[in-house]
């Protein structure tokens, strides 16, 4: 088989999914789609490096905040301002009133700000992929804010789209195997909330991509060596993705575990580990280390994020600790796993209890077969990136509890090691079935996220954003009875970006789009499930 031309069918099918949900997710969708862009817009057009975190948002985004269609977790917004739910039961000349006043919103108003009292607030993430961004953002100030922000958007799904050839080449470190590599590949390119996590403005897309990245590094100097180029890779990746999102601070025990691995490896002659220890350490914080020592300096925390500076009375790590037993930990993790197998955007959009449950059930035999296969070097290695990552996850759950009252977390931040975590439940669920079915284990996931995918898009996000369904008194999805033209379904989701886009035009991507995901079923039918003589692959040893 030829396996670029594989990966490259994938990446094109990837490519073509992310573009249509960018396109066709709402305004300000996003999870914080409002705050990133506000903080890109204000180093582009006003040149502020590094926009303060109470800096306000410009008069436009806050205009555009009162005339569209809000999500339902801005739904306490004051009026005008009002969700989807609301929005579709106004008269029809009144949503036209809005729109155009939307797309007429003086250039100027980008320059100025406003009175409302909302902030940049995202101005506390690290500052790397704002620097990206803003080049873009100042090129098409003059256009409409609508169009600006899918120029935003379709530059993190370029970004993100970097994704597919490292999980590749993670799942090949891992298994030897280029097509149980290239199924692990399909998986991630099918999976849903991956697609509403990167295609909308925000820091997401990049860090995604450089944990994908350090990932491969961690597993190939593990299966291979820790050369001196490695360990400078790693320095520098590990350093940018300090500069892009504060959680890759849950990478640094898994790169500890693999310099003592290192170690362990050339104990014989120690100097060359000692020298690597040395790059990635130099390299990383030569790199990132001037904004942790800024946010100790301006917030006296160390991430700088908002619930560690919103702590009440400026809490000791022992008396956050102290409140462990305090959250009732099944409840908090299964926030976690449902927001990322499937949450919608910023709407909060669910599914049916059962289909969570089904891929909950499908991790846990996962899990079961990890244990025949963990002693593995690389399976190890991506055990102790994705075991950092959770308890990192769990630390959040607990800070925000204790910052808020609150015990959850977002598990869309889970993205950040989908390549480890494909490649993990792959290999588990391979460890546990029969060999004449192992090369077939991804594809089985490729069609649940296939189905997953095409059920939420066409029965939940679709019918949402359109006035079709809404949001009960309790949070609960409503169905109403309302009839409307396809070519008006498309139009609904065209409005408040560009007047370029038409809903002819959307009709076409979404075409696209189910293409596409049908075809990543036929390539894991076709092009991923072929083994060896023996039904299934070894996974790499050191």
């Amino acid at each position: 088989m030829n396996t670029r031309r594989w990966l490259l069918a994938i990446w094109v099918c990837f490519v073509t999914r992310v573009v249509f949900y960018s396109t066709a997710l709402p305004v300000w969708e996003g999870f914080d789609e409002w705050s990133h862009f506000a903080v890109i817009q204000r180093m582009a057009l006003r040149g502020e490096f590094l926009p303060w975190r109470y800096s306000p948002i410009s008069r436009d985004i806050e205009a555009s905040l009162k005339l569209g269609p809000l999500p339902w977790a801005l739904r306490d917004s004051p009026p005008p301002a009002m969700t989807h739910d609301a929005y579709w039961h106004l008269p029809v000349d009144e949503r036209r009133r809005r729109e155009a006043q939307f797309h007429s919103l003086p250039r100027s108003w980008a320059r100025e700000d406003a009175v409302g009292g909302l902030v940049a607030y995202e101005a506390l993430q690290p500052p790397l992929y704002y620097w990206i961004a803003a080049p873009l953002s100042l090129a098409t100030s003059n256009l409409d804010l609508g169009t600006q922000v899918l120029w935003l958007r379709w530059l993190s799904v370029m970004i993100a789209s970097i994704v597919v050839p490292f999980s590749f080449l993670v799942g090949r470190s891992v298994f030897r195997s280029d097509s149980i590599a290239l199924g692990c590949t399909a998986v991630i390119a099918t999976m849903p909330e991956f697609m509403i996590d990167v295609a909308r403005v925000g820091n997401e897309c990049l860090a995604v991509v450089l944990f994908t990245v350090l990932t491969w590094l961690i597993v190939e100097s593990v299966v291979a060596d820790l050369h001196y180029l490695r360990a400078f890779s790693i320095g520098v990746v590990l350093g940018l993705g300090l500069l892009t999102k504060a959680y890759f601070l849950t990478a640094v025990p898994a790169i500890v575990l693999l310099l003592a691995y290192n170690f362990w490896r050339s104990r014989g002659n120690p100097f060359p580990a000692v020298s690597a220890t040395f790059i990635v350490g130099s390299s990383s914080m030569a790199i990132a280390a001037w904004w942790y020592i800024r946010n100790v300096v301006t917030t006296a925390t160390f991430s700088g994020l908002g619930a560690a500076t919103s702590l009440p009375g400026r809490m000791s790590e022992i008396s956050i600790f102290s409140r462990v037993a305090e959250i009732h930990w099944p409840t908090a993790i299964d926030a976690i796993l449902l927001s990322h197998i499937w949450f919608g955007g910023w709407s909060s959009l669910t599914i049916r209890s059962w289909m969570y449950h089904v891929f909950y059930l499908i991790m846990g035999l996962a899990a079961i077969g990890l244990v025949r296969v963990i002693r593995r070097p690389p399976i190890l290695a991506l055990t102790a990136v994705y075991a950092a990552f959770w308890i990192g996850q769990l630390y959040n759950i607990l800070l925000l509890f204790s910052a808020t009252g609150m015990a959850t977390s977002m598990g869309w931040y889970m993205y950040a090691v989908v390549a480890a975590e494909v490649t993990l439940c792959i290999a588990g669920l391979r460890a546990i079935s029969p060999v004449r079915w192992r090369g077939h284990v991804p594809l089985i996931g490729v069609l649940l996220f296939a189905l997953l995918d095409l059920y939420t898009i066409h029965a939940v996000a679709i019918p949402y954003y359109t006035g079709m369904i809404s949001h009960a008194a309790n949070g609960a999805l409503v169905l109403h009875i309302s009839r409307l033209e396809v070519s008006e379904i498309f139009t609904r989701l065209a409005g408040y970006k560009t007047g370029v886009l038409s809903g002819s035009i959307l009709l076409a991507l979404w075409a696209a789009y189910v293409v596409a995901t049908v075809a990543l079923v036929v390539i894991s039918l076709s092009g991923c499930s072929k083994t060896d003589a023996a039904g299934g692959c070894k996974i790499a040893e050191a």
